[in-house]
């Protein structure tokens, strides 16, 4: 048996995409080269939102093929389930991360960058990327230079994916209330936040920045994903549900108001401010998975280019920071730092987009899809994540 949804590798594409335009924007503003400061408070929120996007995302799609392994066998191979994760997560970032562990300290130092080449911080950083607990380092302990801390999410995943199939095989028959529970604990994380430091002398913003880098922060993300693919599993059930509420007119009303929440056109600042529209982002992109399934979806994500962007999606995440940061100082030495609109507002953002994906394409072409050949040994539910 073999599972594909349509669209779904575009909308990776356009998740990566959104973090990309986020950092590019953060390196203009912070060496001061952005001729267009509403850009600012456009871009403020899409890398954390592109980074939500894959976080339902995942869990719609581990989810189904959960759902469907247990419907056909009776239970899930947690072996088989396992590897196929490894070989799809750890070969780029283990590569990649390591590499830049060691190597980027002595790079940025030769670049005159502050870098830090003490081996007991390389040390430090390499232990807690082995464990996949950046996130926990940047949570929990001092910030050091020569953290790879693009890393941090890919880390949530992994811890997600370690406990979900555990989670789906116990609550096998009690898959809503499995999806309250990750709401009720969303939402406790983030009211923890508001309330503590009203008896407390700590810092709402420390634990708000400490919680948004923890699993808990994200299990509505998460759980939001596993309903859709709950609904879409048993859709026989949800007929008119589907029927009626994916219609194209509404499909249309969705789609544009989750741009105009992308791109912090609406927003309620209190609610931004302390993480809860996280719910109002795993509600629109949960609409989004089943609007993009669905027979009389209105995207049209089907071409080879977004294919192929989505395919190499995991790469374009990994690489996109250096990429971006170095392209910023080389404009920089060639252009100088006039506020240009042809260089840094059109040409850097499409250079950091272009060179990003060259590089996620041949480190995909040459180097994981050897892994990737070897995943479907261990699938019952053939696949390509």
């Amino acid at each position: 048996m073999k599972i594909y949804f349509k669209n779904l590798d575009g909308i990776r594409f356009i998740a990566a995409l959104l973090v990309i335009l986020h950092h590019a924007q953060f390196f203009k503003s912070h060496f001061k080269v952005d001729a267009f400061p509403f850009l600012n408070e456009a871009f403020v929120s899409t890398g954390r939102i592109g980074v939500n996007l894959f976080f339902v995302l995942s869990g719609f799609l581990i989810s189904y093929l959960l759902l469907s392994e247990q419907a056909q066998t009776g239970t899930i191979n947690f072996k088989n389930f396992y590897v196929r994760r490894i070989l799809r997560i750890w070969p780029l970032y283990l590569a990649y991360g390591i590499g830049l562990t060691l190597i980027a300290p002595f790079m940025f130092k030769a670049l005159h960058l502050p870098a830090t080449t003490d081996w007991l911080v390389i040390g430090t950083n390499l232990f807690f990327l082995l464990l996949f607990a950046v996130n926990i380092q940047l949570a929990f302990f001092p910030y050091n230079n020569g953290i790879v801390e693009i890393t941090w999410s890919v880390c949530i995943e992994e811890q997600f994916y370690l406990l979900w199939p555990l989670l789906l095989i116990f609550f096998r028959k009690r898959l809503k209330t499995l999806f309250i529970i990750l709401i009720g604990l969303g939402f406790i994380s983030k009211l923890f936040c508001v309330i503590v430091p009203l008896y407390y002398n700590v810092s709402t913003t420390h634990l708000l920045e400490t919680s948004y880098l923890l699993l808990f922060d994200k299990l509505e993300l998460f759980g939001t994903g596993m309903l859709a693919a709950y609904i879409l599993f048993h859709r026989e059930a949800y007929t008119n549900f589907l029927r009626k509420g994916f219609s194209k007119s509404l499909q249309w009303l969705m789609l544009i108001i989750t741009v105009l929440v992308a791109f912090s056109v609406l927003k309620i600042p209190v609610v931004s401010k302390y993480y809860f529209d996280h719910f109002i982002h795993a509600a629109l992109f949960g609409y989004l998975m089943l609007a993009a399934v669905s027979e009389n979806s209105i995207l049209n994500l089907e071409q080879p280019v977004f294919k192929t962007l989505g395919k190499i999606s995991y790469g374009i995440y990994m690489f996109h920071t250096p990429i971006c940061q170095l392209l910023m100082m080389g404009f920089q030495r060639i252009f100088g730092a006039q506020k240009s609109v042809l260089i840094y507002e059109l040409l850097y953002p499409v250079a950091c987009v272009m060179i990003t994906c060259i590089i996620a394409y041949f480190s995909y072409e040459w180097y994981e899809k050897r892994f990737l050949s070897m995943k479907q040994k261990y699938a019952l539910v053939k696949t390509r994540i």
